[in-house]
């Protein structure tokens, strides 16, 4: 072997072993020093992100009262129980107001909603008596229950009309077809009308059944 390939080799030599350095030691580094900057990263963009929560929770703190405010009326609309009472005071508060006879309230057993399966629903048939506008009137202030005329002392409700049906108070005679009699306690131009509706209730408590009086189960209103 000459002097002169002896040399190459021994370039050679040193070539590999600068190569096989750097990939044994700055090859480590520079991938350490790629997982440091991809941390630092990550760290920068959860900081920020915290940061944007505060803002908005300061914000949200601004308004904390009137957030409260509203959570409270939606929970009241909502009750854990049928507190058929309050639905009560509300419709004949309702049938006061728009001038018009509530005969009757039949509600019934609670149910699971088909809505939600945080509710309960409790079906209930409403009948009044009185003239178009005032029955008009009157479906207009049972669908704004949820709104409470009166909160300190009845509760809004949340309360979904399904259905109304409106008769003529001759429609609404009593016996069968042969030997029917009018209802004599109407006034010329009252129209009956029945209505079905959805009231709700948190699903959280036992299904309590509706207190009925009479054959019927239902309330009667004088």
């Amino acid at each position: 072997m000459t002097r002169r390939t002896e040399l190459l080799v021994a370039t050679a030599g040193i070539a590999l072993v600068l190569v096989v350095g750097t990939l044994l030691l700055v090859r480590p580094k520079q991938q350490a020093v790629a997982q440091a900057t991809a941390d630092r990263n990550s760290a920068m963009a959860e900081s920020q992100a915290l940061r944007d929560d505060v803002r908005a929770l300061e914000a949200l703190k601004a308004d904390e009262a009137e957030l409260k405010t509203k959570a409270e009326l939606a929970k009241s609309e909502f009750p854990a129980t049928p507190n058929l009472p309050a639905l009560v005071d509300a419709l004949q508060d309702a049938a006061g107001q728009s001038g018009v006879d509530l005969v009757s309230i039949t509600p019934a057993a609670p149910k699971a909603s088909t809505v939600q399966p945080e509710l309960a629903e409790i079906a209930t048939g409403v009948n009044v008596r009185g003239g178009y506008f005032q029955i008009q009137d009157f479906l207009s202030r049972v669908e704004n229950l949820v709104k409470g005329a009166d909160p300190a002392r009845v509760p809004p409700r949340s309360v979904l009309v399904q259905s109304v049906t409106v008769n003529s108070s001759t429609d609404s005679a009593t016996g069968d077809s042969a030997t029917a009699t009018p209802n004599t306690s109407t006034t010329a131009g009252d129209l009956q009308a029945a209505l079905t509706l959805t009231v709700f209730q948190l699903a959280t408590s036992p299904a309590a059944p509706a207190p009925a009086t009479g054959a019927a189960g239902a309330t009667q209103v004088r």
